[in-house]
């Protein structure tokens, strides 16, 4: 009994994380970001811009992974819904669909982010120290 309680108390709680980390738009930069590019001249420069866009790579591909495990959560709640297991939730296709959607654009951000870090990588190599 106690375990049927707490499975739609953990859902919601997911539900909650996972509406909380998008709330705010990482595809926005920062006036920093912007100067940093915007001044960016030695090798040095474009060296410490292409690690930043390294760890936005990253950054957005343990996202991915964090909305495919959401996904993954609520196909499974889903899945128990359909066999007359109740869970304390509706519209679970929808949030599998949600996430995954979610995840696709997470791993393309950091494809994207890959190929300014590989631009970044080259000016260095290009520009005069």
């Amino acid at each position: 009994m106690m375990m049927k309680k707490l499975i739609p108390a953990a859902a919601v709680l997911l539900l909650g994380l996972a509406l909380t980390g998008c709330a705010s738009d990482p595809s926005s930069p920062s006036a920093e970001l912007v100067q940093k590019i915007e001044t960016a001249r030695t090798p040095t420069d474009h060296e410490a811009l292409a690690k930043y866009y390294v760890g936005e790579a990253a950054s957005s591909r343990e996202r991915a992974s964090d909305h495919r495990k959401l996904a993954k959560t609520y196909q499974a709640v889903s899945g128990r819904a359909q066999h007359g297991t109740p869970t304390g939730l509706g519209g679970t296709a929808s949030a599998t669909a949600y996430h995954n959607s979610l995840a696709s654009q997470d791993e393309n951000n950091a494809t994207a982010y890959d190929g300014l870090a590989t631009e970044h990588r080259n000016m260095a190599k290009a520009s005069k120290p």
